[in-house]
């Protein structure tokens, strides 16, 4: 798949653990419910081979991030008063556990045996990080930040609900804090 794919879903995402908020905040300053209009900046993507680019799922983070501002009275605008910007960073991340002496094989008598743990792989999988930048229009500063991570999974319905989960707890998390 796709490098901004998985990035973009990477960490409002996960097939079977939960989205972890790693940090937000919110200028205190600044009121949310202040901004009438958001939209994003245009995603650049950095990658040899933009062909890999999966839109199906970039699309998917921000019709959530939409819908999201959506239901907190923001409408999508040409001209907003709040700029959203997505970073998306993608790992393939390896599971190992330890050997155990249980596990160790049978001896047969040879003088010079000895037994060592091993790191012995479990699960392959990718994990993301989502950075989610909100920028006030007119004075050009950053008014929001959150950052999220979890499991990036391949399966479309359930990559589609740890989003749309993600989002709203990371937003949940982004208007608490400015209070």
């Amino acid at each position: 798949m796709s490098l901004a794919l998985y990035l973009c879903i990477l960490a409002l995402i996960s097939g079977c653990s939960p989205v972890n908020v790693i940090s937000s905040n919110f200028d205190p300053d600044i009121s949310p419910e202040s901004y009438e209009t958001f939209n994003f900046y245009d995603l650049d993507v950095d990658t040899p081979n933009p062909e890999q680019i999966d839109t199906i799922r970039l699309s998917m983070l921000k019709n959530a991030i939409e819908n999201e501002l959506n239901a907190r009275g923001l409408e999508m605008s040409d001209d907003p008063d709040l700029w959203v910007n997505i970073g998306v960073l993608l790992e393939d991340k390896v599971q190992t556990r330890e050997t155990n002496i249980r596990e160790a094989p049978l001896y047969i008598g040879q003088r010079n045996y000895h037994w060592e743990s091993k790191e012995v792989v479990v699960d392959k999988y990718r994990e993301g990080t989502v950075m989610l930048d909100l920028i006030d229009a007119d004075s050009k500063e950053m008014v929001g930040q959150a950052v999220a991570s979890g499991i990036v999974s391949e399966d479309n319905e359930k990559l589609l609900q740890r989003i749309e989960q993600g989002v709203e707890k990371v937003f949940d998390e982004l208007w608490s804090r400015q209070q």
